[in-house]
């Protein structure tokens, strides 16, 4: 029976090892002899020897103006070694070759390693890249594991109360310190209640297994409503899915929210999770209002019952953006609620100067959310885009045409709360012969810009149309996991109206 019982722990244990999550490793530091830097990181799996979730960014010097890596060369990388490919061919035909050889080999402890300076970014020589031509070499850095026991986001899915209201949103909680931040927690109406927006707690009433919110207005007594979690297990920086063991909300009555009247209850658990369900949240790449423009945001329900989302809107900087929908008092953050069968239109004022942003549209898995926005100016005809809504990605390919009489415009959203993200791109001709790339600019957490390529790259792409590609990398450690950059296209015709232009996720 001993025998039996310890092969049966070897096993246990073999299991364990060989199913760990692979660990995401970020660069520090890491620097080229030409000025040129490494961005990014990748995950590596210590059990298959695998790379996989490759995204880095090398930014231009005097030698090389840099490049992005998302694969690695089949057979050649090893524990101690990743020579990563380019995404694309840079230079005419040639492919880019960044070999990377660490201190020690990567394992699944973790840790910090250095870059030994025998590290270089090249030329391949070949289309594998097992051959290469040196360019520039690493002159220092580090790449160090990010630990699996960092703070997690957690969505809330399927709970319902027992008027029939929904709960929806989602928290960052860090179990090393106890903290919920980053709040986003939305309860639809129902019967007993109307909706409620939630974006923080009270913390003396959280821990790991219960979490108390109140909800956005004034913290009154018989104003204020609050909302509390509990969780049959506590939740940990390791993830997963917690099943929602209660789920209440109250008015608050006293003027600290310390009791509440009851309102209505759990009638479908739901979980929390720290995956999000597929198309949970759409973005809205561009909203412009004032200055000439509107913009209307419609969002279509196709089912028979009744379905609420939220909106939240940022500007350029990344700070908040309040906008009066349909004439309300300016907010940055609506809860719309849309019968079945129906569409709601939401058009701002269009008044004062212009403003430019973003928007995020959550709990939209069985809703279209689309935004329109017109300019109107004396003298000038008419235009009109439409913005659909999309998922944030690592990449995406768009037309683009500079010929005469044409210009091409981007707006770039930064969909991340913590991370700065490098914009990088690439643009070729109808052949698919490079022309130029840039990865010199970055965007802050939930910032957004706008532009034409004449006033970019008027110099470089002059009197050409293509083909640009855009991949998102990240500055220093991602925090809760980067989602990536989301974009629209505009065509700007002789005439001098514009359209949209879309644009091809890939992967």
């Amino acid at each position: 029976m001993t025998r039996f019982l310890r092969a049966g722990l070897l096993l246990f244990l073999m299991v364990c090892a060989a199913s760990a999550a692979p660990l995401h490793w970020q660069f520090n530091a890491v620097t080229f002899s030409d000025g040129g830097s490494v961005f990014g990181g990748f995950d590596y799996d210590a059990g298959t020897g695998e790379y996989s979730n490759i995204n880095i960014t090398t930014s231009p010097g005097s030698v090389l103006q840099g490049s992005y890596y998302n694969s690695a060369a089949p057979g050649l990388s090893t524990a101690s070694t990743l020579i990563g490919v380019s995404t694309v061919p840079v230079f005419a035909t040639t492919t880019m070759a960044l070999t990377l050889t660490f201190s020690a080999a990567l394992t699944g402890a973790g840790g910090t390693v250095s870059i030994s300076a025998t590290s270089q970014e090249s030329f391949c020589a070949n289309p594998a890249c097992s051959s290469v031509t040196p360019q520039r070499p690493i002159t220092g850095g580090t790449a160090s594991a990010v630990s699996n026991a960092a703070a997690k986001r957690w969505y809330i899915h399927d709970a319902v109360l027992s008027d029939g209201a929904q709960v929806f949103g989602s928290f960052v909680f860090d179990a090393t310190t106890g903290t919920y931040s980053s709040i986003t927690v939305t309860t639809t109406a129902g019967k007993a209640a109307p909706s409620a927006g939630y974006t923080f707690n009270i913390p003396a009433s959280s821990s790991n297994t219960s979490l108390t919110l109140v909800s956005d207005s004034p913290i009154v007594s018989g104003t204020t409503t609050t909302l509390g979690l509990t969780f049959p297990a506590p939740l940990t920086n390791a993830g997963g899915t917690v099943t929602i063991l209660n789920a209440a909300e109250g008015t608050c009555s006293s003027v600290n929210c310390g009791s509440s009247t009851p309102l209505r209850s759990t009638a479908v658990n739901g979980t929390v999770s720290t995956s999000q369900q597929e198309n949970e949240t759409a973005i809205l790449p561009q909203i412009a209002d004032g200055g000439g423009f509107v913009t209307e945001l419609i969002i279509t329900n196709p089912t028979g019952a009744p379905l609420t989302c939220r909106l939240t809107f940022w500007q350029d900087n990344g700070a908040l953006l309040p906008l009066a929908l349909n004439g309300a008092t300016p907010s940055s953050s609506y809860v719309v609620q849309v019968p079945g069968h129906s569409t709601q239109f939401l058009s701002t004022p269009g008044l004062g100067p212009s403003v430019t942003g973003w928007g995020l549209a959550d709990n939209v898995q069985r809703l279209g959310v689309i935004a329109t926005f017109r300019l109107k100016v004396s003298n000038l005809p008419e235009s009109e885009a439409t913005v659909e809504g999309i998922a944030a990605t690592a990449g995406f390919a768009m037309a683009f045409d500079e010929t005469p009489g044409y210009d091409t415009g981007f707006a770039l959203a930064n969909v991340s709360a913590f991370d700065t993200v490098i914009e990088n791109l690439f643009f070729y001709d109808t052949n698919g012969n490079f022309i130029y790339s840039d990865s010199t600019r970055t965007l802050g957490p939930h910032q957004h810009e706008s532009f034409l390529f004449s006033a970019r790259y008027g110099a470089h792409l002059a009197g050409k149309r293509g083909t640009v590609r855009v991949y998102y990398g990240t500055q220093g450690t991602p925090a809760f996991g980067t989602t990536g950059l989301t974009g629209l296209g505009l065509r700007v015709n002789p005439g001098g109206t514009f359209t949209s232009l879309p644009t091809v996720t890939i992967d």
